[in-house]
């Protein structure tokens, strides 16, 4: 009985981390896929949209280009 309760507690311990892996990645797409919406019509999104779309950034890289380029108004919405 033991043992059937330690495969199933590694079980559980493994279905957390993958959807906390998730989570991370979706959340990392969504600045993303933010501002892919608004690159048609904004150019401060399409300037920015031009820089991204191709590489793997995070949320937080998005905001330093942001903040770097002065896209302020971008950046609130992120």
């Amino acid at each position: 009985m033991s043992k059937n309760l330690l495969k199933k507690a590694k079980k559980a311990a493994k279905s957390v981390t993958s959807s906390a892996k998730e989570a991370a990645s979706s959340a990392k797409s969504s600045a993303k896929l933010h501002i892919e919406s608004l690159a048609h019509s904004r150019r401060d999104a399409a300037v920015m949209w031009g820089m991204i779309e191709k590489g793997n950034h995070s949320t937080d890289e998005i905001i330093a280009i942001c903040k770097e380029k002065g896209f302020d108004e971008l950046l609130g919405e992120l």
